[in-house]
């Protein structure tokens, strides 16, 4: 397995399990809040049975004080709840002023405890409310802690046979971790299946996208390692021409112009004055042709119609034997910094398609597809290609022009197969801003 694949199996399955562990926190968490919302709930409605089942018997005693008889008699009928654990206490309270006090409970050691009158909860329950709250941990609730399970209690309030007003607080046994347990025993199961089938499924993009990214990497590492060799190639190459030409010629007509000094004889000056004048006009001619691979349209502005009469120059030159054609049909001028990139597209489209193409002819047209662009098609009718396969080691001159179009703004578009030659279209806009450096090389010297 390649290191880029592994590298994105090994993200994928993190991934997939730290989404896994956030999906269960945020599953757990949001069943913790449904359990204790069905908690209230159940004691609500529990509270609101029984006060249903005995309200009408507590409304028709008085507690103040509470007979005997009267005290059995309503724990009489509130033990059939308590017998059957749906309720775990109850108590009764009475108004007494700033104050509350038990007058009746299952408990009798609590009975006559008082506490501060609560004008919040009386104004809730004087509207009806049932009132749902969680056992807080003070010295009142001492045996219902004792009890050692969750309660909730809820406040039913009433007034006596005097008018005075009441609450019943009935105690209701509540399970919330043992809901929490029996949903996420259902639940969790499910949801990290559905995310492991989720990432299963997702696998196969995650190699493709793992896979592109190697391939454009290799590609641009080609690309670097290209323009490296090339630049390399050209200054050896330029290197090679002054080594060769230009200073071998330059160092004969300084031996010429010393024989001349000491010629005295006019017809042997003539003729060394001759030799030496064309030493001086080839290397001339020489030089401007570097100049013109180095900077298309030599050192001035060059319109559309000379930059490709000067590739056209240039192909002669390194591609003899492959016949070129040349057409214009421009609305309007282009950019001079457009005209040299279009100069180097060229060079390069036409040394792709010479180096591996191997065609009978070439043609390069320059048209204006629309207002403000203009557009190069290179077409060749050698051996062609298939675009869609990857770039062979060396095949990078596409993937320069590419990107050099990309940067301007512009669109490239390749038309080839195998035996059927190749089409070559490059659409920039016939204005451009500041230009960055390109792939190709930096439109200005």
């Amino acid at each position: 397995m390649r290191p880029v694949v592994r590298r994105a199996l090994v993200r994928h399955a993190v991934l997939t399990a730290v989404v896994a562990a956030v999906l269960s926190a945020i599953t757990v968490g949001g069943l913790w809040l449904f359990a204790n919302g069905e908690a209230h709930r159940t004691a609500r409605d529990v509270a609101g049975r029984v006060a249903t089942a005995v309200g009408v018997a507590l409304s028709a005693h008085h507690y103040d004080p509470v007979h005997p008889t009267s005290r059995d008699e309503i724990l009489r009928g509130l033990a059939p709840f308590v017998d059957s654990g749906m309720l775990a206490r109850v108590k009764i309270w009475r108004v007494v002023g700033d104050q509350v006090q038990v007058v009746v409970s299952d408990e009798p050691r609590i009975e006559g405890e008082r506490r501060r009158f609560d004008a919040d909860l009386a104004r809730r329950l004087d509207a009806g409310e049932i009132v749902v709250l969680r056992v807080p941990d003070d010295p009142e609730h001492r045996y219902e802690r004792a009890e050692d399970r969750a309660l909730l209690e809820a406040f039913v309030g009433f007034r006596d046979a005097w008018g005075v007003p009441m609450r019943l607080e009935v105690y209701v046994p509540v399970d919330t971790a043992a809901t929490v347990r029996s949903a996420m025993a259902h639940l969790l199961p499910l949801v990290i299946g559905s995310l492991l089938v989720l990432a299963a499924a997702t696998v196969p993009i995650t190699l493709s996208l793992a896979r592109r990214v190697e391939r454009d990497q290799r590609e641009r590492q080609a690309v670097l390692h290209y323009g490296l060799a090339a630049s390399e190639r050209e200054r050896r190459e330029l290197a090679q021409v002054l080594h060769d030409g230009v200073v071998q010629d330059l160092a004969d007509t300084g031996l010429l112009l010393d024989a001349l000094l000491l010629d005295e004889t006019d017809g042997g000056r003539r003729e060394l004055l001759g030799r030496a004048h064309g030493l001086v006009e080839r290397d001339v001619g020489l030089l401007r042709g570097l100049l013109t691979e180095l900077a298309p349209g030599g050192l001035g502005i060059p319109d559309i119609r000379t930059s490709l009469q000067e590739l056209a120059a240039e192909h002669e030159r390194g591609a003899a034997g492959t016949p070129l054609e040349t057409t214009v049909d421009v609305a309007d001028e282009p950019d001079a910094q457009v005209v040299a990139l279009l100069h180097r597209i060229g060079r390069e489209l036409l040394r792709n398609a010479v180096r591996h193409g191997a065609p009978g002819v070439v043609r390069v047209a320059v048209d204006t597809p629309g207002p403000g662009r203009v557009r190069m098609t290179v077409t060749d009718d050698g051996r062609g290609f298939d675009p869609t396969a990857p770039p062979g080691d060396g095949h990078v001159g596409l993937r320069l022009v590419a990107l050099a179009v990309e940067e301007r703004g512009g669109t490239l578009d390749v038309r080839s197969a195998p035996g059927d030659g190749t089409v070559v279209e490059v659409t920039l806009p016939a204005r451009l801003p500041e230009l960055l450096p390109s792939p190709l090389g930096s439109p200005e010297r």
